[in-house]
């Protein structure tokens, strides 16, 4: 911006004077720019038809289909046997079914008797299972090591690691899970994977799949390790540092360097149950205490001999002395398999459960899983039940849930594989239909867009009838019509909106002398009939009235209904708008009557205009105009130079650029203009001053 210090010499108000040539001179910039906002107005305008287009063209669509004027209705004799619902679309029919042998039946598996070693202290549901392994009826066996997960999304070029620390291994491959993208891939650990197999190197946790993994594929991995390897930095005002629960005790070890820079190794020893019931120990270094450990919790408490370990502290040091701790530990864990049959095909899963997860956690994990089954425990008979989400028979071979691997379901629930146990068997659902003896796995079932669902076994014959729906139908055409007046209607107003021509849009110095209630009230004039007797629109309001009166040619057509007018749909008495108004009892007849002439009259297809029914003739027009609009006014994805009015804008804009940089210069020189004549002054000022010391 450039700084002008006027008038000195004058007197005069320079800038003043200036600003209102400026004035003068902008009127045909501040014309332009008015052109431009009212090709902006008219843009957003013709938009905002195409988005109303938009909306009823997906009426339209819905139209063309079939199912639109195929409305059904169907009706059981005996709704408490067999109850059904039918689609659009659906043939007109009628089915009996005459006999229902049986319903189909989901497997459920339970324990033969209570899981709890005493049914006055039963299993706490709730807490950790190492913790309460004495309140089960059966002892359970438990593995060494610690349970990992980890999600890898993987890298164009680099291995699939799972990044072991130093001297960690894995273990229990048998019981890894690997997937990718959701997939499962069968673990190996030693060999050449084939397609669907991964080789784990069990020392650097590389994974080796025998497919190709693409980029940025989400692998999935649930797997054990030997032993856990875990790095803190604690200060002296950490107390407690957490480590997971449920842990071996004789297997915690914490090394660090201390003060003096000698490295320092801490175990763990084992002193007995605390009150609550938890295995607590001491953390020793020799003989020396200097902490405790909780090993259910996995929380270990350090004492003040601990703090004996940090460096001293330094006055000028802005941090606290730190320490590094690697700590070892090893968990208790045990694992199980589930075998599902379904719709999808047999399903395996492998479960991974640390020792300090709940009955419940473990429940949790097999309900969420893609078993597709159902497990819960029951408080008052102390048993659980599992049972498949999924009636009818799968597996021809044999039973529908198997539980495979590790003994947790088998010995410690007491879960049976096979027929023995406490079981209910899968059943499909078996039943006569129009003569026909037939089986279903599930007791809901569809036959040519019927779908049934049989409740009872029964001897007694019930039938299902599917009718015409004629109310649906009618209600469908009604809604077509309302939807086309509200698109009418709203073209309407826009063709016939007044136009204030003494409104124009408001230039900036003429918004700074109005209120912002005032500047809304102008433009609303101002863009009020911006697209008054459009040709586009108008057009197209005379292309859907013809549309809508003229006859359709198709062969099979009832004569008597061959034009929207001849079943009751006529313009309104109002001859000045191209609105609908329905006869409903007529309609409701022509309905009656013939449901395939109404919808050859609306849906007809063929290659002329006339042969074209209604809405196919409206869907032609619509489209087309949307196409012409979309020419002139673009969309929100257009740029300018893609559409009419953009073409103009930009036009515009150059001019605008054009008109501001001549009106820079001329302010410019307007200002140089006056300098020279202060200049002047200041100069006759100055000789009249040295003239007059001669008269004194």
């Amino acid at each position: 911006m450039v700084m002008r210090v006027t008038g000195l010499a004058s007197g005069m108000n320079i800038d003043e004077i200036v600003e209102n040539m400026m004035k003068a001179q902008s009127i045909p910039l501040n014309k332009i720019k008015q052109q431009k906002t009212l090709l902006e107005w008219q843009r957003d305008s013709y938009r905002e038809m195409n988005t109303l287009l938009l909306d009823f063209r997906s009426q339209l669509t819905n139209m063309k289909l079939s199912s639109f004027y195929r409305t059904r209705s169907v009706a059981s004799t005996n709704e408490d046997i067999v109850s059904a619902t039918v689609a659009s679309g659906a043939g007109q029919s009628s089915y009996t079914i005459s006999k229902i042998s049986s319903l189909a039946v989901a497997e459920s598996r339970m324990t033969n008797s209570g899981i709890s070693k005493q049914s006055s202290n039963k299993v706490d549901t709730t807490k950790s299972l190492f913790t309460v392994q004495g309140a089960f009826a059966n002892e359970m066996s438990w593995k060494q090591g610690s349970v990992e997960s980890k999600s890898i999304v993987t890298k164009e070029g680099e291995p699939i690691t799972l990044g072991l620390a130093d001297g960690v291994q894995i273990t229990d491959v048998e019981n890894m899970t690997v997937e990718v993208n959701g997939i499962k891939y069968t673990v190996i650990d030693s060999g050449t994977p084939k397609s669907g197999e991964v080789m784990v190197n069990k020392d650097t946790g590389e994974l080796t799949f025998g497919d190709t993994i693409a980029a940025n594929s989400t692998v999935k991995v649930n797997y054990v390790t030997d032993k856990k390897v875990e790095n803190k930095t604690i200060t002296k005002d950490t107390t407690q540092i957490q480590l997971k629960g449920a842990l071996v005790a004789g297997q915690i070890k914490l090394s660090f360097k201390d003060g003096t820079d000698t490295t320092i190794e801490l175990s763990d020893e084992y002193t007995g149950i605390d009150t609550n019931g938890n295995r607590i120990g001491k953390i020793k270094d020799g003989d020396k205490v200097v902490g405790e450990i909780n090993y259910e919790t996995g929380v270990i408490t350090f004492n003040s001999e601990f703090s004996n370990y940090f460096p001293a502290e330094t006055e000028n040091s802005e941090e606290k002395p730190k320490l590094e701790l690697t700590i070892t530990s090893q968990q208790n864990y045990f694992s199980f398999g589930l075998t599902t049959h379904t719709s999808k095909g047999q399903i395996d899963e492998k479960f991974l459960i640390q020792g300090s997860e709940s009955l419940n956690s473990v429940m949790s994990k097999v309900n969420n899983s893609k078993l597709g089954v159902t497990m819960f425990y029951d408080s008052y008979s102390d048993k659980v039940t599992m049972t498949r989400k999924e009636t009818g028979v799968y597996n021809e071979n044999g039973q529908e849930i198997e539980f495979t691997d590790g003994d947790f379901l088998t010995q410690v629930l007491g879960f049976q594989n096979g027929d023995s146990g406490n079981y209910i068997k899968a059943e499909n659902a078996t039943f006569t239909v129009n003569g026909l003896e037939t089986s279903r796995q599930s007791n809901t079932f569809s036959i040519n867009g019927v779908t049934f669902t049989l409740k009872k076994t029964t001897d007694t014959p019930v039938t299902i009838n599917v009718n015409n729906d004629n109310d649906a139908l009618f209600e469908n055409i009604k809604n077509f019509v309302d939807k086309y007046n509200e698109l009418v209607e709203k073209i309407e107003k826009k063709l016939s909106e007044p136009k204030y021509k003494d409104y124009l849009p408001l230039t900036d110095d003429e918004k700074e002398e109005l209120s912002e209630t005032q500047q809304e009230k102008w433009e609303n004039m101002a863009k009020s009939g911006i697209l008054r007797n459009d040709s586009i629109l108008s057009g197209l309001v005379t292309q859907m009235r013809t549309a809508i009166y003229s006859g359709v040619k198709q062969d099979d057509l009832d004569s008597a209904m061959k034009s929207l007018s001849a079943i009751g749909i006529t313009t309104t008495a109002d001859f000045t708008t191209a609105k609908l108004e329905i006869n409903e009892s007529k309609l409701k007849a022509a309905i009656e009557k013939d449901p395939n002439s109404i919808e050859l009259l609306f849906n007809g297809t063929g290659a002329t205009d006339g042969q074209k029914g209604v809405i196919q003739r409206l869907y032609d027009k619509v489209n087309a105009t949307m196409d012409q609009l979309k020419e002139r006014a673009g969309n929100s994805y257009s740029v300018n130079n893609q559409f009419t009015i953009g073409r103009q804008l930009d036009d515009l804009d150059d001019r605008i650029e054009r008109f501001e940089d001549r009106l820079a210069d001329l302010e410019t020189r307007y200002y140089s203009q006056f300098t020279a004549m202060e200049q002047a002054i200041q100069k006759a000022n100055s000789q009249a001053a040295y003239l007059a010391q001669f008269f004194q």
